[in-house]
């Protein structure tokens, strides 16, 4: 295996606490922890892996593209480094510097959070006007889909404040505008109107998700939050189905102020759309698998992802000419070249999730925050600057922009190999090992594609170093849910005939360890099961993941 050195730029949203000077650490010392009042962020997209869990628990074989990295991001709570500046949202830069945990070789991570000091507890939405738009096609049948969705309906009604506004419209073929918006709430009538939704017909998603956003006319008021909450089950096939022509007409509507948040419901709806509409509409994306997690989704949406923290928020990283940007995890919508690296995001939220436990009420995991990972290629021996980095964005209903730059260096010589890891502070072992734990279940499913007997040796291995890192570490919850998924795929893959004992060191690999430009989180191949592909021993793609593990570090991390 060839050396090499990388390293990993990481964009964590998580919670901060108020003060303090950043500072560069070493060996796990550093910040305290957070205060309680801070509040997490949200860059929207993918709020969980509904879907990549639904099709495990189903005992099937998920595809590359049922897992999406911002949402696995999004159950995992990670403890924030303490915040550095006194506006709403800061840069938070961090390193680490170890070793690979699959070779062994020289490996470094380069972290950047995004942090608020804004208090959930304090924060104060403004009133809304929502319309719902609901896919009552045939297919909401299956599953009692449609039932699920009722429940988060009724509680989403239950919810809704007093001097907000709810309109519901159903599609199937045609497109029914059930309840327009009326000048007080009329919960019996909303709670009416969901009842009386039955399945039938086919699945108009252009025309269902024009007439949600042509509810709110052409000028939505500012002084009120104006959203789109569209839920469906399957692909469109009736009206327009072309997904880009879909996505160009609700961008059109969401650069009027629109806000957007898609809900996908069952086993065969359109990720990609789904996903890609949240992205681009300032909201989030969700996959609902139970009555719960409707119920969960609805009041999330309703209590920390309608009034945005922060508009036309861009990020920038800029390296000397001795780094070379590579391969991008975590959002479609960060571009980059070998130099420079650039994210623009409609609109930010304050995260829902502020502890490492679940929801207590529905053992969700959603809400823990974004997080973006940039790998880096040193080409220096010498100790210096990393990156200039700069955050703006604006405050809601104001113009004026806030600018933060500020620039991240090492002061040892890179290419040093450090038995015991070099951390700017313990919080980011954390989310090394989730970052790490994503990589080994995406090269799984990207060995899947062809090759069972290697999904299932990634899987091992990953599960090796995983265990080890819980005996450094304190036990992390969401890292002990990754255990339960990783064990129901090797145990679906065993079902298949899989030989799971298969030696890693035998899959094969590409000459190049990096996927190469375009950049971009595009996840390559599709959403399908692949129980009826044969399995080519030694065979299979090739993935620059296969020279990653899970996070092992060994300075002690820090808990609450």
């Amino acid at each position: 295996m060839r050396s090499f050195l990388m390293i990993t730029f990481v964009l964590s949203v998580a919670a901060c606490g108020a003060g303090g000077d950043a500072g560069s650490g070493g060996g796990g010392g550093g910040h305290p922890t957070p205060d309680a009042g801070a509040g997490g962020v949200s860059f929207g997209g993918a709020q969980d892996i509904g879907e990549f869990r639904g099709i495990l628990d189903r005992g099937e074989i998920p595809g590359p593209t049922t897992l999406d990295a911002n949402g696995f991001f999004n159950e995992h709570y990670n403890a924030p480094p303490e915040l550095t500046c006194s506006g709403t949202l800061c840069l938070s830069p961090g390193l680490s510097v170890g070793k690979d945990w699959i070779t062994g070789k020289y490996q470094a991570a380069l972290q950047l959070s995004v942090n608020t000091n804004v208090d959930p507890t304090q924060y104060q939405r403004l009133p809304m006007n929502l319309v719902v738009v609901v896919d009552h096609s045939g297919s909401m049948s299956a599953d009692q889909r449609l039932e699920k969705v009722k429940t988060g309906l009724h509680s989403l009604i239950d919810n809704v404040r007093a001097e907000d506004r709810l309109a519901i419209i159903s599609f199937d073929d045609v497109v029914t505008i059930d309840a327009p918006f009326t000048a007080t709430l009329d919960r019996t009538r909303l709670h009416q109107v969901v009842n009386g939704l039955q399945p039938r017909g086919g699945t108009n998603i252009h025309d269902g998700l024009r007439a949600g956003f042509n509810m709110l006319g052409e000028n939505p008021p500012n002084e009120r939050q104006n959203r789109v909450i569209f839920l469906s089950d399957g692909l469109a096939t009736v009206g327009i189905t072309t997904q880009s022509t879909i996505i160009s007409m609700a961008t059109s509507f969401i650069s009027r102020g629109i806000g957007l948040t898609t809900i996908g419901v069952g086993n065969d709806f359109d990720v990609l759309l789904m996903r890609g509409l949240a992205e681009r509409g300032a909201g989030n994306f969700y996959y609902v698998e139970n009555a719960a997690a409707a119920t969960e989704v609805f009041t999330e949406e309703l209590a920390y992802f309608m009034s945005p923290l922060a508009m036309d928020i861009k990020i920038e990283a800029r390296t000397p000419a001795t780094w070379e940007m590579k391969s991008v995890i975590g959002s479609t919508l960060w571009t980059a070249g070998p130099r420079v690296g650039s994210m623009e995001v409609p609109a930010v939220f304050l995260a829902s999730r502020v502890t490492q436990g679940p929801n207590p009420d529905t053992g969700g995991r959603r809400g823990g925050g974004s997080m973006i990972f940039i790998q880096l290629e040193p080409h220096t021996s010498s100790a210096g600057k990393v990156a200039d980095l700069t955050l703006s964005y604006r405050q809601p209903g104001s113009t004026e922009r806030i600018t933060q730059t500020l620039t991240l260096d090492y002061d040892r010589d890179p290419s040093e190999m450090l038995e015991t890891p070099y951390l700017s502070y313990p919080e980011m072992a954390e989310r090394y090992a989730m970052y790490n734990m994503f990589l080994g279940f995406r090269l799984a499913t990207d060995y899947a594609t062809t090759d069972w007997n290697c999904a299932g040796a990634v899987l091992g291995a990953v599960r090796r170093s995983a265990s080890t890192w819980g005996e450094i570490y304190t036990s992390d919850e969401d890292i002990a849910a990754d255990l339960v998924l990783l064990d129901k795929f090797v145990t679906n893959l065993r079902a298949k005939g899989a030989n799971t004992e298969t030696a890693l060191a035998s899959c094969p690999r590409s000459g190049e360890p990096y996927p190469q430009p375009p950049y971009g989180d595009d996840y390559p191949g599709d959403d399908t099961e692949y129980h009826g592909r044969a399995c080519a021993a030694g065979g299979g793609n090739t993935s620059w993941l296969a020279l990653l593990g899970v996070a092992l570090l060994v300075v002690r991390r820090r808990r609450r």
